[in-house]
């Protein structure tokens, strides 16, 4: 079974996300038309880094 790199799919929502943003800066009927996308992109963005494992923070060892 192949591996799935969810930091690469996180990062081309990412692209995705800021051209949408770019060009609907660029024509508000673009921003209208983009929205229904762009929030379906903001939450497969959030579901994938969900998925993402999690690093241990350190404890702090406190000396004294």
């Amino acid at each position: 079974m192949r591996e799935i790199n969810y930091k690469e799919i996180i990062n081309n929502i990412d692209d995705m996300v800021n051209t949408m943003e770019y060009d609907s800066m660029r024509s508000p009927g673009k921003m209208k038309l983009n929205s229904d996308t762009l929030l379906n992109l903001h939450k497969l963005k959030s579901i994938y880094e969900d998925k993402l494992p999690k690093t241990p923070k350190k404890k702090e060892v406190k000396n004294g």
